[in-house]
């Protein structure tokens, strides 16, 4: 069993990937390796990397970029700081890294957007967009505030002590539209009856669709991009470790977290 297997079993399994464009590639070591033990978070942050080989992993599975650089060889920025030192890391370990993004995205029931809004405990989906990278659901009426203070509560175990909440706390609602990490909900959503739309930090403009959405009577929930796809990728470990079941696997978090600090 080496890296290239595992790839090419889920892009087998992802027919919506378009394989000259994707950034589903090798981003360290040799993908002809033998592994045995594999290792899956969120983004390949130096404590994940760290972690990963700390703890005798062959493999890394990463969403999001090694290098902070969204392409197919992650280039700019390995010879940069701190790019550097995380390269010189990588030569020195073996360790292989692959990414396991477009892959994921839409992946039906487990991938990020299915598994965000199961966290959330939303289960009557009414529509999506044709990428399906976005939907919205049916939730009993409550006001904004109950909602956000709904979402707070359910983030908080993934290390995010607070969210944002834009819109007035006692607009009734009971149409969330959830995305896929930067794949916010918009307008597309709003015109299928979403009343207010929780989306993550990256993906996500005040002033060109905030604003715009509270002009409209449409509350927002802001979270971290990290906290909208943990349980998509918990999911990830989960589905790697039941499909290799020769394979050791540990899903690792220790990306760093906001923190909310009130004056």
């Amino acid at each position: 069993m080496n890296t290239n297997d595992i790839r090419e079993h889920l892009l087998s399994k992802a027919k919506w990937v378009n394989l000259e464009h994707t950034v589903d590639t090798i981003k360290a070591g040799d993908p002809l390796k033998e592994i045995k033990s594999v290792a899956v978070a969120w983004m390949g942050t130096m404590k994940n990397i760290q972690l990963a080989y700390e703890k005798g992993c062959d493999l890394l599975i990463t969403h999001e970029p090694i290098f902070w650089h969204h392409s197919q060889d992650e280039k700019p920025e390995r010879s940069q700081v701190p790019g550097i030192a995380k390269q010189k890391f990588l030569d020195e370990t073996g360790l292989v890294i692959l990414r396991v993004h477009d892959i994921w995205d839409p992946w039906p029931e487990i991938g990020i957007r299915d598994s965000w809004a199961t966290g959330l405990g939303l289960e009557k989906r009414l529509a999506e967009d044709p990428t399906k990278f976005v939907a919205v659901y049916e939730i009993p009426e409550m006001t904004l505030s109950e909602f956000g203070k709904h979402v707070a509560e359910k983030v908080r175990p993934l290390g995010q002590d607070s969210i944002w909440l834009l819109g007035e706390p006692d607009w009734c609602i009971s149409h969330p539209a959830v995305g896929t990490g930067c794949g916010t909900p918009g307008l597309e959503m709003i015109k299928e009856g979403a009343d207010v739309v929780v989306v993550c930090d990256d993906g996500f403009s005040y002033w060109h669709s905030g604003e715009r959405f509270y002009e409209m009577g449409v509350g927002v929930v802001m979270v971290n991009h990290g906290t909208s796809e943990m349980w998509g990728i918990e999911n990830l470990a989960q589905y790697i470790k039941k499909t290799f079941p020769k394979l050791e696997v540990t899903y690792i978090d220790k990306h760093p977290r906001y923190l909310t600090i009130k004056g």
